[in-house]
């Protein structure tokens, strides 16, 4: 993995609200292409990113210069437990790049990539380019820090595979740096309504956020643990849980509407009953929304609303 360099200025940069809505319009259909597209002065880089929630971004700081594959988009796959098709395999083969998200979410995505060898294509890991190591919470999308130095990583790695068009690049990334302003304020906005509450979660999927907005994790460690490695809370985690929403310290649970289960649902009860406001978060970008960053903003006002609430 190369060092990630830093977003130099450039002029001419695409209007923010312009670059909100690419994602739609980028060359990311994952289709060959062998002239330039669009405003890109070479031909595209073929791209493969594992989940939509990296391959959106990506195609953003792509955008005519970039071909994206992505292999799983929505909610119908667990990205935990997937297997590739022989088509998922051939995208590999054929990619210039891939982007993965690591710390063991997209495992698999690996063990495809290490049979290609050095044929492979280049790799970006958002858990290596994050420091961090299998065990930590893998849902990186939702880490504030994760996303600014997985988009760094992007584009340099762009970079080096297009070099001709660094400009273009440098204006993709400059304008996705002012186009996180909106995520800024939205953060901002969640840590001062917090002002250090709890929170509580059935899943870790948003803890990362939640904790960069100051908010105190008081999930039971037990139960924490057991969601990270995919296995059932014991009896006395769960009852610990519970006696956790119904003591007055939490100012919200969240929840994972794509992954239900009796112990969430149990628990989601249990909250409702004691009046603590329920906040659920995808973990991938709902099909319906205009991308990643208006799909973070809502959610970060939606749990502004009820932890102020």
């Amino acid at each position: 993995m190369r060092p990630t360099r830093v977003l130099r200025s450039a002029a001419g940069v695409l209007s923010v609200a312009t670059l909100v809505g690419l994602a739609a319009t980028a060359c990311g259909t994952g289709e060959q292409a062998d002239a330039p597209q669009g405003d890109c002065p070479v031909k595209p880089v073929q791209v493969v990113a594992t989940v939509n929630q990296w391959g959106e971004i990506v195609e953003v700081l792509g955008g005519d210069c970039v071909a994206v594959d992505t292999i799983i988009s929505g909610s119908a796959a667990d990205p935990h437990d997937y297997e590739p098709s022989p088509a998922d395999s051939a995208a590999f083969e054929q990619a210039q790049l891939a982007v993965l998200n690591g710390l063991g979410y997209d495992s698999w995505a690996q063990r495809a990539l290490d049979q290609l060898g050095d044929d492979g294509p280049e790799v970006i890991d958002a858990g290596i380019v994050s420091n961090l190591t299998t065990g930590d919470n893998p849902h990186l999308w939702y880490s504030p820090a994760a996303v600014r130095s997985t988009s760094q990583a992007i584009t340099e790695e762009l970079t080096d595979l297009a070099p001709d068009a660094a400009d273009y690049l440098d204006q993709r990334s400059t304008a996705w740096a002012a186009a996180l302003q909106p995520y800024d304020t939205a953060l901002d906005d969640l840590r001062d309504a917090a002002d250090g509450a709890a929170f509580a979660s059935t899943e870790p999927v948003a803890d990362d956020l939640l904790e960069a907005a100051e908010l105190r994790n008081a999930t039971p460690r037990g139960f924490r643990a057991a969601a990270l490695n995919e296995t059932d809370p014991s009896p006395a985690d769960l009852a610990a849980f519970e006696k956790l929403l119904t003591s007055g310290d939490v100012a919200v649970l969240v929840v994972n509407p794509q992954s239900e289960s009796p112990v969430a649902d149990q628990l989601r009860r249990t909250a409702e009953a004691a009046k603590v406001p329920v906040v659920e978060v995808t973990e991938t970008v709902p099909a319906d929304t205009d991308g990643f960053i208006p799909w973070q903003v809502a959610q970060m006002r939606t749990l502004t609303s009820a932890v102020a609430s």
